[in-house]
C-alpha cells in the first residue's frame, strides 16, 4: 500500500543549482531518435516469418482468454459468446522500419518496430452453438517496442524481455454476418475499441510496477466543432484514456465552450514512450462522432511535476481543451495518510470527484480446491477468473482453464479514498 502525495509546488524563479542539476538532468536522457533515424532492415522479416506461426497461437489465446471474458462480462444479452474458428493466415506482418536506443544507466535496449499487417484471416462468433458473425480481414498499422532490461554479463544477457505498443495501434477490422450480431446498439465499436485498448496496454509485468501516480483535471474547452446541423451546438464529452485505463467526463449539452471541471487519477508504469489521451466526442444515439483529440507524453508531466495549458485538438477546424496534470508521490509511510487526507478535504469546484489517498497493490497467484466441472461433448472448458472489488471499483483476472489449481500470477491496482472505511473482496 502506498500513500499518494502531491509532488510539486508552484516557484517563481529556478535556483542556480536547480537549473544545474537540470542540465546534468538532460545530459542523462536518452538520446531522443526521429522517424529518419529508422533504418530498413529487410532481414528482419525473416526472423517475423519463421516466428509468425508461434504468434498466431499465442493470439489465439488472447483472443480466448481475454477478449471473450471481457465481452461475456460487458453485455448481459453475450454471456455464452464464442470465439469459434480462429486462424490468421500465414502472411506475417511487415516490418518497414526499426530503430534502436540504448540508456546506459538502465542497462536496457529498446528496439521500435513499425509493424503493418493487412491480411485475409478467419475468425468467427457466435452465440453458443450459433455462428453469427466473423472478421474475414484485418488491417494493423503501429509501432512495436521491444526492451531489452536489465542487462546483465551472463547469457542470455537480459534478465527479461518486454514488448507493448507505446501508443495505440490503428486497428480496422473487416466483418461478415454482423448484421445478424449488431441488434444490440453499440457493440460493433464497443468490440473493435476493446480489442485496441487489449493490444495498447499489452505489456509484461516482469520488471515495471505501476509505481507513478498521475492527476489529470479535464477543465474545459473552447470553440469546439458545431456537429448539430439544426441547433449549431454539439453535446460534448471527453474520454481519457492512459495506463490501460478509461475514463469518461459526463456530457455538456448544447455547448461548443463546456465546462467539466473533472478529475481522473491514472497509475504508470516506468515504461518509456506512454501518453495520456484526450478524446473530445459528440454525444449521439447511433454513433459518438469525434470534435478532435490531443496527447500529452507522461514522461514530460512526470519531468514538469505540474501541467496547466490549453491544447490545441487535432484533426478539426476547431477547438481547444485546457488540461491540468499533477504528479502525485508514493510513500509507503503511513504517518503521511493523515496529512494526505487533510490535503484532500480542501475547498473544491462543486460535482468534484473525491480525490484518492492511497494506491494499493494485490497480486492473485493461484486458487487450490476448486469444483473441476467436466464439460460434455462439445462443450466449453469452464473457465475461472478471480473479480476483486474496492468499493464501486471492480477489476478482473484473465480467464484461465478450471483444472482445479488455475494460476493467474496477475497484479491488479487500486485507487482508494480513505483506507480507513473500504474493504477489498475477492470473488
Amino acid at each position: 500500500m502506498w500513500i499518494l502525495y502531491r509532488c510539486w509546488k508552484p516557484s517563481t524563479e529556478p535556483s542556480a543549482i536547480k537549473c544545474q542539476d537540470k542540465a546534468k538532468e538532460q545530459a542523462k536522457v536518452p538520446h531522443k531518435v526521429t522517424d529518419r533515424e529508422f533504418e530498413r532492415l529487410r532481414y528482419l522479416q525473416v526472423l517475423v516469418n519463421n516466428s509468425w506461426p508461434y504468434i498466431t497461437k499465442y493470439l489465439e489465446k488472447f483472443l480466448r482468454w481475454r477478449i471473450q471474458p471481457l465481452i461475456r462480462s460487458r453485455f448481459k444479452y453475450l454471456t455464452n459468446f464464442h470465439f469459434f474458428d480462429i486462424d490468421f493466415g500465414n502472411k506475417a506482418p511487415q516490418v518497414t522500419h526499426m530503430r534502436v536506443q540504448s540508456d546506459p544507466e538502465k542497462k536496457q535496449i529498446l528496439l521500435d518496430l513499425k509493424i503493418s499487417l493487412n491480411a485475409a484471416v478467419m475468425v468467427n462468433v457466435g452465440i453458443s452453438k450459433t455462428i453469427m458473425a466473423g472478421v474475414k480481414s484485418v488491417k494493423l498499422e503501429g509501432t512495436l517496442r521491444i526492451i531489452l532490461a536489465p542487462l546483465i554479463p551472463d547469457v542470455p544477457f537480459t534478465e527479461a524481455v518486454n514488448i507493448y505498443f507505446p501508443r495505440r495501434p490503428v486497428l480496422h477490422l473487416q466483418w461478415t454476418g454482423l448484421t445478424n450480431l449488431l441488434n444490440i446498439p453499440g457493440l460493433h465499436t464497443m468490440t473493435e475499441r476493446m480489442i485496441v485498448d487489449q493490444i495498447a496496454n499489452f505489456m509484461s509485468d516482469i520488471l515495471f510496477y505501476l509505481q507513478n501516480a498521475l492527476r489529470i483535471h479535464v477543465l474545459e474547452a473552447r470553440n469546439l466543432v458545431a456537429n448539430d446541423f439544426f441547433s449549431k451546438k454539439s453535446d460534448p464529452f471527453v474520454v481519457v484514456r492512459g495506463g490501460g485505463t478509461v475514463g469518461k467526463t459526463r456530457v455538456i449539452s448544447k455547448n461548443l465552450n463546456p465546462q467539466w471541471n473533472q478529475t481522473f487519477e491514472i497509475l504508470f508504469s516506468d515504461l518509456p514512450g506512454q501518453e495520456i489521451e484526450f478524446e473530445v466526442l459528440d454525444k449521439n444515439v447511433q454513433r459518438d462522432d469525434s470534435l478532435g483529440s490531443c496527447k500529452i507524453a507522461v514522461p514530460h508531466v512526470l519531468k514538469k511535476k505540474f501541467i496547466d495549458k490549453w491544447i490545441r485538438l487535432d484533426n478539426v477546424k476547431s477547438g481547444e481543451l485546457h488540461i491540468k496534470v499533477e504528479t502525485l508521490k508514493l510513500f509507503s509511510d503511513r504517518d503521511k495518510l493523515e496529512k494526505v487526507l487533510n490535503l484532500n478535504k480542501r475547498p473544491r469546484p462543486p460535482k468534484s470527484e473525491e480525490l484518492s489517498s492511497v494506491a494499493l497493490y494485490t497480486v492473485i497467484q493461484k486458487a487450490r480446491g476448486l469444483p473441476v466441472i467436466r464439460p460434455k461433448k462439445c462443450k466449453l472448458n469452464p473457465l475461472a477468473t478471480v473479480e476483486v472489488s474496492v468499493t464501486d471499483t471492480v477489476k478482473r483476472t484473465g480467464a484461465q482453464i478450471n483444472s482445479g489449481e488455475p494460476e493467474w500470477k496477475e497484479r491488479l491496482q487500486f485507487l482508494i479514498k480513505d483506507p480507513r472505511g473500504e474493504r477489498m473482496q475477492k470473488n
